[in-house]
């Protein structure tokens, strides 16, 4: 996609705005401190559709960022979800059979990819075991953590219990209703999704390319047969909610995605419902591991996002610090166009989250041709293997925490954002990624792992204070030998 056009005027405006930024770096502390304020927590507004702020009709573009070049096919997700390869590995891998004693999908999976196989086996021989032995000796530093996202996981929504043409369509109502036209009805149901609790809602036509051609286990289709695209499943209505601001930056340990995707998973449901009570079909997909296609190029076709280098989508309000959901529907809707507010330039010269990647899952290089189109490639055998490679919560999301994009809604972070989205000579790209890179610094990638792997159990930044287990819990193992005067510590609480 060819780079945008900026008038005389309009690059003044951006020359002065950059150099606003740059000199405003030294400011870069207080506008830190500025985004710990609860009011500047993007994502946690309560008005109607206040959170989505980005002006997406001035990027507005003809095509999506993403290019086609290539014959492409959709993905097998018993094979290409990590989650679901690796728990059909566990059960049929036998060193006696080896690759033989595999399904038939997985030994032409392994065969075309043999560093894949390399990594699962390695994940299984070394890492598990190894996790295995320090998991006792750090597990009360994570009590708190792992109860707050078994809460935040505990309501959920009840899953598909049938194939599209059966658990799709709403029952008792003969005829859907006459609706007044695509472009009204797609106003009423972004109103109902930021009604539902939705933060993000954007609306794309379904591009079946998307779509898994082998499911998910759980979502009704017969296992291990092919998926037609159901043909009901013309329009997908994308929502998104935001994980909690303040554990995202104490990963890996300390976040979880429960939060978000409980509340994502209900907004999704709820909509659906809506959509059914008007006579149309409508499907959930939700996470973490409900989705009959995948979500990210949905999210770019619906407007709401670029995918980034680390393979997520980006949004302007929220960065990548999100969960998605998407509803299928034969509903007539209006889709949304596809913006470029300047991430693909901005990830071409960033690379923090590859930098800080410690799996080193993420690319340095340029992109890769993938099932007939370019995007950066994300080897997720060894990204899966890190979430194995470290204690507290359900895996990583460094490359979430540590995205330029992926800040709290203060001056210094709405200023940057708009002079990277209209910079064409990618100079701010490279100086905002600097100034990250030398105000807030993480630890070596390599501490980041287990003592037993030769790290330190690092976080990016320290845990809230509500997660410090050490403050409220006295360790099982230390009950009867804790001094008197130390076990009442309530005025020191928060």
């Amino acid at each position: 996609m060819g780079k945008k056009k900026l008038s005389r005027r309009q690059v003044l405006k951006v020359s002065g705005a950059a150099g606003a930024v740059v000199g405003s770096a030294g400011l870069g502390l207080f506008g830190y401190e500025a985004g710990k304020d609860p009011e500047s927590y993007t994502g946690c507004e309560v008005q109607e559709g206040a959170c989505q702020t980005f002006n997406r009709a001035r990027y507005e573009v003809d095509r999506p960022h993403y290019e086609k070049v290539g014959p492409t096919s959709r993905p097998d997700a018993r094979t290409e979800v990590v989650f679901m390869r690796r728990g059909a590995f566990s059960q049929q891998w036998h060193d006696e059979t080896g690759i033989d004693g595999l399904s038939e999908h997985l030994q032409a999976f392994y065969r075309e990819h043999p560093e894949a196989l390399e990594l699962d086996r390695y994940r299984q021989d070394h890492i598990l075991p190894k996790r295995r032995i320090d998991a006792p000796k750090y597990r009360d530093d994570y009590i708190l953590a792992e109860a707050w996202s078994r809460a935040m996981g505990a309501v959920s929504p009840p899953g598909i219990d049938g194939p599209p043409e059966k658990s799709d369509f709403p029952g008792g109502q003969a005829e859907p209703l006459k609706m007044k036209g695509p472009r009204r009805t797609s106003k009423l149901i972004k109103q109902m999704a930021h009604q539902f609790g939705s933060v993000l809602v954007g609306i794309a036509r379904l591009n079946p390319d998307w779509v898994y051609r082998y499911p998910m286990r759980g979502r009704g289709f017969a296992a291990d047969e092919p998926v037609e695209v159901p043909k009901h499943w013309q329009f997908a209505v994308v929502v998104g909610t935001p994980m909690s601001w303040d554990a995202v930056a104490a990963n890996p340990t300390f976040g979880t995605s429960n939060d978000a995707y409980s509340k994502s998973r209900i907004v999704a449901y709820r909509l659906a419902a809506f959509i059914k009570a008007l006579g149309y079909a409508a499907r959930p997909h939700t996470p973490g591991a409900s989705y009959d296609l995948m979500v990210p190029p949905i999210m770019v076709d619906a407007g709401l996002a670029e995918q980034g280098r680390h393979s997520i989508a980006i949004t302007p309000e929220l960065g990548c610090n999100f969960r998605p959901a998407v509803v299928t529907t034969n509903l007539p809707l209006q889709p949304d166009k596809p913006i470029d507010f300047g991430v693909q330039d901005f990830c071409r010269s960033c690379k923090i989250c590859a930098k800080n990647c410690p799996a080193g899952a993420i690319t340095t290089g340029e992109k890769e041709e993938v099932r007939g189109y370019l995007r950066y490639p994300v080897c997720s055998e060894k990204c899966h293997n890190f979430w194995d490679s470290c204690l507290g919560n359900m895996g990583c999301r460094l490359c979430v925490a540590v995205c330029p994009y992926s800040r709290k809604s203060n001056w210094l972070h709405t200023t940057a954002l708009d002079v990277t989205a209209n910079d064409p000579t990618g100079l701010s790209h490279k100086a905002l990624a600097g100034l990250q890179e030398r105000l807030y610094p993480g630890p070596d990638p390599e501490k980041y792992f287990i003592p037993s792997l030769g790290g330190e159990n690092a976080t990016y930044r320290e845990p809230p204070w509500w997660l410090r287990s050490e403050d409220f819990i006295v360790p099982p193992a230390a009950k009867d030998t804790v001094p008197s005067a130390a076990k009442d510590t309530d005025k020191d609480a928060g």
